[in-house]
């Protein structure tokens, strides 16, 4: 207790014993008020340095939360950078997979242009040693027929001679030889035999002249040529395949001459119309329909075949398919046709249903001018 505070209490007019007492009350105060001003001043203390832990955790905290982002950033950078070299390497495997493929195509179209052309000029030979003969054959069919013809008048005239002269006594014998041999049944032989040859040898004139139009030597050259000659040329060659049991129906249009390579147009339609013949297994029909629209050609074939299922027609046109037995196809042709069909600024439609047959609709444009692909493949 301080000396003033002292001197105070004594002063006071009251017992001693209650002057005791405030100055027990006054110390104890006083004690309590040391203690708590201790206490805070320590308070104090703790709190600022509570307050600069604080400050350091916060700002280690902060800095670490900058090092996270930091990082988080760096790892998005990375993660985009990962996704932009996986999407590059997914196009450059596109890229890659086109490649290959085209490559095949390529090579497939190669060998088979090379194939064509060995066959172009094996046909062209054969045609020209058949068309020699065959034309003797056809230029003496005429005159082997007007002569036949002389000879039967001949034949009648002495009958009516006879028959007028009433010597029919005298040539009873020769009479009775002719009825013997039948004479009359064979001057009519002789004259169906001989229409029989002059069918063969037209059929065969138009087999020689499918060959060559067919197995065109200049199918590397882009040439105005008709659409319904390379139909026809390809339907002679394909005769002996559908002859007996398949019919040919023809509705053919007023078409232009065409600018394409003519050897590889009529590989297209050898290839679709021996497919439509070969997906007719008993008799049936392939229909050919010809249109003339605006700037290009329509070419429809359609057979009353099998058909085909939805996921066979989604792969009719790629490399190597085929529903044949082993050996008995490549699964090229359709994949070449559509190659040429494309390469010449044309599209190739398949249309088919189950037990419904098949219909191929091929456009092909009238002119190529502007077509750099056929030009640089008639120079190479």
């Amino acid at each position: 207790m301080t000396e003033s505070i002292q001197a105070y209490v004594d002063q006071l007019d009251i017992p001693l014993a209650a002057k005791e007492h405030l100055k027990k009350e006054y110390t104890a105060t006083e004690k309590k008020s040391k203690a708590f001003e201790f206490q805070y001043n320590r308070t104090l203390i703790d709190k600022t340095a509570i307050k600069n832990i604080l400050n350091a955790s916060i700002a280690e905290i902060e800095a670490q939360k900058k090092i996270i982002e930091d990082s988080k950033n760096q790892i998005n950078r990375s993660l985009i950078e990962v996704d932009r070299q996986h999407k590059l390497l997914e196009i450059k495997n596109k890229e890659l997979n086109v490649a290959m493929h085209d490559l095949k195509e390529a090579q497939q179209q190669l060998i088979m242009s090379e194939k064509m052309a060995s066959l172009g000029q094996l046909t062209a030979g054969v045609a020209h040693e058949i068309n020699n003969p065959i034309n003797f054959v056809s230029a003496n069919i005429k005159p082997l027929k007007e002569d036949l013809a002389d000879i039967i008048e001949s034949i009648h005239d002495y009958e009516r001679v006879i028959k007028n002269n009433d010597l029919d006594a005298f040539f009873a014998e020769t009479k009775a030889q002719n009825k013997a041999k039948d004479l009359a049944f064979t001057l009519k032989e002789v004259q169906h035999l001989l229409k029989g040859i002059e069918d063969g040898a037209m059929r065969t004139s138009e087999i020689v002249k499918g060959l060559r139009n067919f197995s065109r030597l200049d199918q590397n050259v882009v040439k105005q040529v008709s659409i319904h000659e390379g139909l026809e040329s390809t339907l002679a060659i394909l005769h002996s395949a559908y002859k007996d049991r398949v019919k040919i129906e023809k509705t053919y249009g007023e078409l232009p001459k065409v600018a394409c390579l003519p050897g590889e147009i009529n590989q297209v339609f050898m290839n679709i119309i021996s497919n439509a013949i070969h997906a007719i297994k008993g008799e049936g029909t392939v229909s050919i329909r010809t249109l003339h629209v605006e700037e290009n050609v329509i070419i429809t074939i359609r057979d009353t075949g099998s058909g085909m299922t939805e996921a066979v027609r989604y792969k009719i046109f790629e490399p190597f398919f085929t529903t044949k037995d082993v050996g008995k196809g490549t699964g090229l042709g359709l994949s070449i046709s559509y190659g040429i069909i494309k390469k010449h600024q044309g599209t190739i439609e398949v249309m088919s249903k189950v037990n419904d047959g098949t219909t191929f609709i091929i456009t092909l444009p009238i002119k190529q001018e502007e077509n750099t692909a056929l030009k640089k493949q008639q120079h190479e």
